[in-house]
């Protein structure tokens, strides 16, 4: 059976392009550290660089993909940027992860 097929008649979660991008996010370790980071305080990108092993495109880098799965907020504090997690998407994630779990599992023998 081809790939093209075998998606085709698997039912789709409306939210699994969502989820896809939240897993993505912290499948990456120094994205973890970002996110215990910034669950504790607020952090501009020369704050978070200092304490990574990365410069500041880097983290700008993984900012970006944490903020475009939705897990941090940007604000304005004067000239600078700070971030900071943005707890209740987090929450809705795990949420999200959660039921498709529970969805994908219910009366199967493998779990």
């Amino acid at each position: 059976m081809n790939r093209s097929a075998a998606t085709s008649s698997a039912p789709v979660a409306p939210d699994l392009a969502d989820l896809s991008r939240f897993l993505v996010a912290l499948g990456d370790p120094i994205r973890q550290g970002i996110v215990m980071a910034l669950s504790r305080e607020r952090l501009n990108v020369g704050q978070l660089a200092a304490r990574f092993p990365l410069s500041r495109p880097a983290m700008s880098h993984h900012l970006k993909v944490l903020a475009d799965a939705g897990l941090l907020v940007r604000e304005r504090q004067g000239r600078e940027r700070v971030y900071r997690l943005d707890v209740k998407r987090c929450r809705s994630a795990v949420d999200h992860l959660r039921k498709f779990v529970l969805d994908c599992c219910a009366g199967s023998a493998c779990c």
